[in-house]
């Protein structure tokens, strides 16, 4: 079991996000999110559906906030040269696909 608030996950966290931010690959950017005041939260694209919450049916609009941005796209092909092999469920491979977000042009 995974505890995200043990001192040594934090730890190991916050040291992955350091090699990232030293090598250029995390910075501060405003960029738009899907806000819900119903759930004081943002949600992720696959959480809104028609303009509403998953869970609870609650509008949801779109606003700019300050947050921090990993560049993965960079790292794109090799990121995707890493899911072969793995035997994963087929469903976990094609979510680990969508969210690196490889795309050309």
């Amino acid at each position: 079991e995974i505890a995200t608030t043990d001192e040594e996950y934090v730890k190991w966290t916050q040291w992955i996000f350091l090699q990232l931010f030293n090598k250029g690959l995390a910075q501060q950017s405003e960029v738009p999110v899907n806000w819900c005041a119903g759930l004081g939260t943002v949600l992720a694209n696959e959480e809104v559906i028609n303009g509403k919450s998953e869970r609870g049916d609650f509008p949801v609009e779109r606003l700019p906030l300050r947050q921090w941005i990993l560049k993965i796209t960079e790292y794109a092909d090799k990121l995707e040269a890493g899911l072969e092999g793995l035997t994963w469920p087929e469903g976990t491979r094609v979510a680990q696909t969508q969210w690196i977000g490889r795309s050309e042009g």
